[in-house]
């Protein structure tokens, strides 16, 4: 096995690490999963990459001209995933960044679904955001009967997770659906039926997926 190639982002612009995350050739599905970003090591500015991400979900809007959807397939799911050092998924789990940081990250994702993903869904990365962030209190890694960040973090995830799911596009209500199903927060099912109520225009399918998301039984 080769070694990992080692990227030093500390001093990136934010066009710079755009294209890091972005500018990868996307492998065919025919061949084996195994992404560019399993394969490096970065050296970052947790702050600044922070920052970064903040601004890149605020406006996203710049993506869809600067990269095919392979790219940004490829690249949503780097930034969702614990495999990439300098990673969201990494960032948030990451205790020594203050929560206050993390949080200001968590409240900016519904900007990047209502500004890019309700135009441009993708193919899986969007779907499964919320999955990656979540699915901590769905196994048991995180229980909000622990207080501290494992409640402060889960409440910060509904209240981003209730700002998608009032988007206008079923792409972002069905992922925020999913977010919640393995959330777990005390206040699903009144959000949910909530939703349900506002929206009499549902398939079946859609209203059954939604109730099972309130009961936690989504895969």
């Amino acid at each position: 096995m080769e070694p990992p190639t080692q990227f030093d982002v500390t001093n990136f612009s934010f066009d710079e690490f755009v294209w890091f995350l972005f500018d990868h050739h996307a492998p065919p599905k025919s061949e084996k999963y195994d992404p560019w970003y399993f394969h490096v090591e970065v050296e970052f500015d947790a702050k600044k990459v922070t920052a970064y991400y903040m601004q890149l979900f605020r406006q996203p809007e710049f993506l869809r001209s600067r990269f095919t959807k392979p790219q940004l397939e490829e690249g949503f799911w780097a930034i969702q995933s614990p495999n990439l050092d300098c990673s969201v998924f990494r960032i948030i789990e990451d205790s020594e960044q203050p929560l206050s940081i993390r949080e200001e990250c968590i409240y900016s994702m519904p900007d990047l679904f209502e500004r890019l993903f309700a135009r441009e869904p993708l193919e899986t990365s969007v779907q499964m955001w919320w999955d990656s962030f979540c699915y901590a209190w769905h196994c048991g890694k995180r229980h909000r009967e622990n207080g501290g960040e494992d409640l402060e973090l889960q409440d910060m995830f509904f209240n981003a997770l209730a700002k998608v799911l009032a988007v206008d596009s079923w792409v972002c209500q069905g992922a925020a659906l999913h977010g919640l199903g393995h959330l777990h927060h005390p206040h699903t099912m009144e959000l949910i039926e909530r939703y349900i109520g506002e929206h009499p225009s549902l398939t079946r399918e859609q209203k059954a997926y939604a109730l099972a998301a309130a009961k936690f039984e989504v895969l």
